[in-house]
Order: structure tokens, then C-alpha cells, then sequence
């Protein structure tokens, strides 16, 4: 059953052409164009730019993307879950297929990483750069599935929530 609801959920997701778009995209049209200017300017603000700087930018796009997917996910579909529990389901399953659906939908965030490897490589060691990608889209998830499940709000409050949270933990 929540396999199902987990089809059913991405179907969903999916039904509007932009979403998919939006999901693999924007990470890597982030990481083909603001990679280099971002390392350029850390090495002219006196830090250390360079292939650093180009590699955080795919978890930085995962995560911020991954984030917004999860907070409109949750939040179209608060009165559907409702009504789901309320015919019957479980709620340890409607979480369950949530969580499932999140997980899908950060690894399709984590594309970031395959611009990434076009534009410099994954470095000296690529597993570190694939996991530390994937654990910021997922870490990210979370956050946005907090802000859509605990905070009622306007979308735009949404997403410039979920991007303030994002960007808070980079120092």
C-alpha cells in the first residue's frame, strides 16, 4: 500500500510538466552558471575559492530545490492527506509514502551533481562529493517538509522561509 501511495504521490507530482522541470533544471543550470562566479568571488573576498566553492554549489542547488519541492508537496496536499486518514489509512503509512516521495524527489534535486561533473569534475574523491550532495538534498527536505507540515503561510512566506533556513547553516 504505500508503495502505491508513493506512485501515486510522484504521478502527482509529475502531472504538471513544470515541477519535473523545476526539480532538475534549476540545479543545474544553478551549477553551470554560479559555480565559477562563486568561487571567483570567495577567492576575491580573501577565502578559497576554486573547485570548493564549485562543488557546495550542487548541494546548495539540491538542497534549496529539494526543500521548496517538499514544502509544495505538503502544503497542496494537507486537505487530501486529511481526508485520506480520515476514510481509513493509516497515518504511519500516509508518513511513510511521504518520506518515500521526498527521497525520490531529493535524489532528482541531486541532477546538481551530474552538471557538476561536466562542468569540473567531482574532484579527488567523488563518493564524498555524491554524499554530501544527496545528504543536503535530504537534510534540506526535511526542512521543508517542517515548514509545509508546522507553518501556515503564503507560498512566497514559504519559500523565502525555506530559504532562509537553507542558507543559515552555510559558514
Amino acid at each position: 500500500m504505500t508503495v502505491l501511495l508513493t506512485r501515486r504521490f510522484l504521478t502527482d507530482a509529475m502531472r504538471t510538466p513544470v515541477n519535473l522541470l523545476v526539480l532538475v533544471l534549476v540545479p543545474v543550470v544553478f551549477v553551470v552558471v554560479a559555480s565559477r562566479p562563486l568561487a571567483d568571488t570567495a577567492e576575491l573576498l580573501g577565502g578559497e575559492g576554486g573547485p570548493a566553492v564549485q562543488t557546495a554549489t550542487a548541494g546548495w542547488a539540491a538542497g534549496f530545490i529539494a526543500a521548496i519541492a517538499m514544502y509544495f508537496r505538503l502544503r497542496a496536499a494537507r486537505a487530501a492527506d486529511r481526508r485520506l486518514v480520515l476514510a481509513g489509512l493509516a497515518p504511519a503509512r500516509l508518513v511513510a509514502a511521504r518520506m518515500a516521495t521526498g527521497l525520490t524527489l531529493a535524489l532528482l534535486a541531486a541532477a546538481a551533481l551530474v552538471a557538476l561533473a561536466a562542468r569540473t569534475g567531482l574532484g579527488d574523491q567523488p563518493g564524498r562529493v555524491v554524499a554530501g550532495t544527496v545528504m543536503y538534498a535530504l537534510i534540506h527536505l526535511a526542512i521543508g517538509t517542517l515548514i509545509g507540515a508546522l507553518v501556515a503561510c503564503t507560498p512566497t512566506f514559504g519559500i523565502t522561509l525555506a530559504a532562509a533556513m537553507a542558507s543559515s547553516g552555510e559558514r
